[in-house]
């Protein structure tokens, strides 16, 4: 059951992704369908900023149902910070798509990525719906993902297959994210759709299983978007028989490990990312105090920037972790750097820095600090924070 990095058609769906004309970048791809051949189970989970986009707004409201059959989401706006015009832009959006798919506007959700505090050209989004509309195929989603990237490098796919219930099951998905990324429920944009026969009660049970360790696991920079959405849904088309025991088991771990790498994708490609790094805390009193001292860790500033030179820095990361409300004793503390011991019982190992610097040059490496007080755990997945990150988004809207 390996995941694969690319996408595969998934029976029920078709995808597209067209040039709409709402970016300034001429002939870029900016809006994207999902769309399921009758209305199916589905699920989501959205953002908890109070400063709710309306199209998260919307699609919440229509996912509530526990039925969907479009995913419509736009890149280039946000609709966020929009007020009532903005809410009345995402529903006759709504309605807009509905009309080209023969479909009612309720199982619609709309999407919106971009900057906040604007609205988008109406008749722009109209004519790229209708484009998508004619567009839509069943290995179209890579287009799709591409639609929905801003400030993302790639493109971040991930599906696998598996049999379950006497049947074939694919499960493939796509996100889309890079900076103000530290999702308190799932990311800025991701979908996943599967053509297990599943219910809406499942998926919702898949999410908050995967959720803890792939979207809310990660942080670029500490802020979470106005705008974060995990839609999923499932087409039944695969006509397996109801998965229980096992084989519900198995479902879930496959969902899992395609939300972890997505997520993991995003991280790998953070705004001006060179490292994506995994910060562990075990022995901690509690998984709660534990998830408090890496995040705290991976969210610094000064770690981040530490990691971005190659620095060994341990009183940056120490500090960071003391700093974070968890319970620890400085006299316990183990910390190492892809297994490299460089802190033990409150002292530095001087010695063993030069190695650990070396560690660091690698585009991908872990820390590994040990609180020693008990069983309790977490990790996180981070990036460091680059001279590109500073420039992305001191020009982000100028």
């Amino acid at each position: 059951m390996a995941v694969q990095l690319e996408p595969r058609p998934v029976n029920g769906f078709r995808f597209a992704g067209v040039t709409a004309g709402l970016k300034t970048k001429a002939g870029a791809l900016d809006l994207g369908l999902i769309v399921a051949d009758r209305p199916v189970p589905a699920a989501g989970v959205f953002s908890t900023n109070r400063v709710l986009s309306a199209a998260a707004m919307v699609s919440r409201s229509h996912a509530k149902a526990g039925r969907l059959q479009v995913i419509a989401a736009n890149s280039g706006c946000a609709n966020s910070f929009t007020g009532k015009q903005g809410m009345k832009l995402a529903l006759e959006s709504c309605k807009c798509v509905a009309a080209e798919l023969g479909c009612v506007p309720e199982l619609v959700a709309p999407c919106s990525t971009g900057v906040i505090g604007h609205l988008y050209d109406r008749d722009k989004y109209a004519f790229g719906a209708r484009a998508a509309g004619l567009a839509l195929t069943a290995d179209g989603l890579a287009n799709f993902a591409r639609s929905i990237m801003t400030t993302d490098t790639r493109p971040k796919i991930a599906s696998t297959a598996l049999r379950l219930g006497g049947s074939e099951i694919t499960i493939a998905g796509c996100a889309k994210g890079s900076g103000m990324i530290e999702p308190h429920m799932a990311t800025m944009l991701a979908f996943i759709v599967t053509d297990a026969a599943v219910s809406a009660a499942i998926l919702r049970a898949a999410i908050r299983d995967s959720l803890p360790r792939s979207f809310n696991a990660i942080t670029v920079d500490g802020d979470m978007s106005t705008n974060d959405t995990l839609l999923v849904m499932a087409s039944g088309a695969a006509a397996n028989r109801p998965l229980s025991g096992r084989e519900l088991a198995r479902f879930r771990s496959a969902f899992n490990q395609v939300a972890y790498s997505l997520a993991r994708g995003l991280i790998y490609d953070g705004e001006g990312a060179t490292k994506l790094v995994t910060i562990e805390v075990r022995g901690a009193r509690s998984d709660t105090d534990a998830e408090k001292a890496a995040r705290k860790i991976a969210n610094s500033p000064l770690v981040k920037t530490a990691f971005f030179g190659c620095d060994p820095n341990v009183g940056r990361i120490l500090m960071a972790a003391g700093g974070s409300g968890a319970a620890l004793d400085s006299e316990k503390l183990d910390l190492s750097i892809n297994g490299v011991r460089i802190a033990a019982r409150g002292a530095l190992m001087i010695e063993a820095l030069p190695a650990a610097a070396e560690k660091m040059r690698q585009r991908e490496f872990g820390v590994r600090l040990d609180l020693r007080l008990g069983s309790g755990s977490a990790t996180i997945l981070t990036s460091d924070l680059s001279y590109e990150y500073i420039r992305i988004n001191a020009e982000y809207t100028t």
